[in-house]
């Protein structure tokens, strides 16, 4: 049985391996045996992702929980804006989600669709969210998770089309559970209760329709950093549904952490979708305090940006590869301390074989 487990994996088409597994799962129990035990088997586990052992993300709590109740957090990157024209779309890419897998052990991507800005989903719909899909089938394709952003500061002006683009991905990509859904990437200064709550039970309502189970993350006002209106106004009417947290460690510091620490004590469950350090200084000793407190609340996060561009943020050098394969001679300063971060976070189920 070992011997067939493992030329079967060997085999596997990653475009089509989750289907193959499911295909696996069915058989094997039929005649009584855990495909997930046999894949945990010395010499056997190679096979087996972190998205494959962790499965669908559920909230319990103020907490994010794997298929086996365990507290799980997460550790990846952010891509830059998708828009046509503005640099960052040309690492969206299978290769660069790749690579970032593999050697930076990435976890999860982050796909920032943008939308109302030039370029961006609203002036040409087909670009971006073929961009979009390119990332996240990579992710798919790789066995890490991925959020589906829409990147918008705006995003209650374009509800209709945040509607539909959300039924779209729900169709495509509800059966999966490596996908994660954020409906508002930053709000500006409007109100919690008036305006971004409604607009997300609106596209919540629409993607429940479709997908009943995978985790849903709303931001909140001032660029996702008032988690504290949110923890005294949850959404209740529907289920895994977290709040995204922003912060850039020259402006966010303790005060923000005393906040979201106080919105998680009153159970509201957090996601770090977006995160920069303070740049090009070598080190960083306020993005140390941010890792800290994630770690010690169990706190997923994206780093922003796979990108080239001359701002403090980049992960990567003016000029580099559009398909990973970056040395440390090409990566920023903020680069080699968001590698360092990532590579030495502890996940849950990580396999660097698969």
């Amino acid at each position: 049985m070992c011997v067939l487990i493992i030329l079967f994996c060997w085999e596997l088409n990653v475009l089509t391996m989750q289907k193959k597994v499911r295909v696996l799962a069915n058989t094997l129990g039929k005649i009584g045996v855990s495909l997930f035990c046999l894949l945990a088997l010395p010499g056997i586990g190679f096979c087996q992702s972190v998205v494959d052992y962790n499965g669908l993300l559920k909230v319990s709590f103020n907490k994010i929980v794997n298929q086996h109740n365990e507290v799980v957090s997460f550790a990846g990157n952010s891509f830059f804006w998708s828009n046509d024209n503005w640099g960052g779309e040309k690492y969206y890419n299978a290769s660069v989600v790749s690579w970032l897998k593999r050697d930076w052990r990435a976890t999860i991507v982050r796909a920032a669709l943008g939308v109302e800005d030039t370029g961006g989903y609203i002036n040409n719909p087909e670009s971006n969210k073929a961009k979009l899909k390119a990332i996240v089938d990579a992710a798919i394709a790789e066995g890490i998770y991925v959020i589906i952003d829409w990147h918008s500061h705006h995003a209650e002006d374009y509800t209709a089309q945040a509607t539909a683009f959300f039924k779209e991905m729900a169709e495509q990509y509800g059966e999966y559970n490596n996908v994660i859904y954020e409906v508002y990437n930053e709000p500006l200064q409007v109100s919690w209760s008036n305006i971004i709550k409604p607009y997300a039970e609106t596209i919540i309502s629409s993607i429940r329709d479709i997908d009943p189970d995978n985790l849903i993350i709303v931001g909140s006002p001032e660029w996702s950093q008032r988690v504290d209106l949110v923890a005294a106004d949850p959404i209740t009417g529907y289920d895994n549904i977290a709040y995204s947290l922003h912060f850039y460690t020259v402006w966010h510091q303790q005060w923000l952490r005393d906040r979201a620490t106080e919105a998680l004590n009153k159970g509201i469950p957090l996601f770090v979708t977006e995160w920069g350090s303070i740049g090009y200084t070598g080190t960083d000793p306020e993005t140390d305090k941010w890792m800290d407190w994630c770690l010690k609340n169990d706190i997923s996060h994206c780093n922003w940006a796979v990108n080239d561009k001359d701002e403090e943020w980049s992960i990567i050098r003016p000029g580099s590869s559009t398909t990973g394969g970056w040395s440390s001679v090409f990566l920023t300063e903020a680069g080699k301390l968001a590698k360092d971060i990532i590579k030495n976070w502890p996940t849950i189920g990580f396999s660097s074989g698969k």
